[in-house]
């Protein structure tokens, strides 16, 4: 996956087009899909990250694991401290992880 991918990924999961998440974040549409084959200003992605409520490093291009990763803490962060407990303990419960 590229950034541009990332990006449309996150804006997606959180039901934003690529159009609104430019004009939110005030720059063109043009320049986020020229993201497909170029890196974007560390400007334009601070501003795209916080339309998204996430960390910059979450629109850098990563492998799967990485992202499947981040998007698991993401959608955590956004539970309570006894939710985040009992996810804590329906993983242990439900795979066999070695401490």
């Amino acid at each position: 996956m590229n950034t541009f991918d990332n990006i449309k990924a996150l804006a997606a999961e959180q039901g934003i087009t690529i159009k609104r998440l430019a004009e939110k974040a005030g720059i063109g549409e043009n320049s986020i899909y020229r993201w497909k084959k170029t890196n974007p200003s560390t400007k334009s992605l601070e501003k795209v990250a916080k339309v998204l409520n996430v960390e910059v490093s979450d629109l850098l291009a990563k492998d799967d694991k990485t992202l499947e990763l981040q998007a698991i803490q993401r959608k955590a962060k956004k539970l309570s401290s006894d939710d985040r407990k009992k996810l804590l303990q329906l993983i242990d419960l439900t795979f066999d992880i070695k401490k």
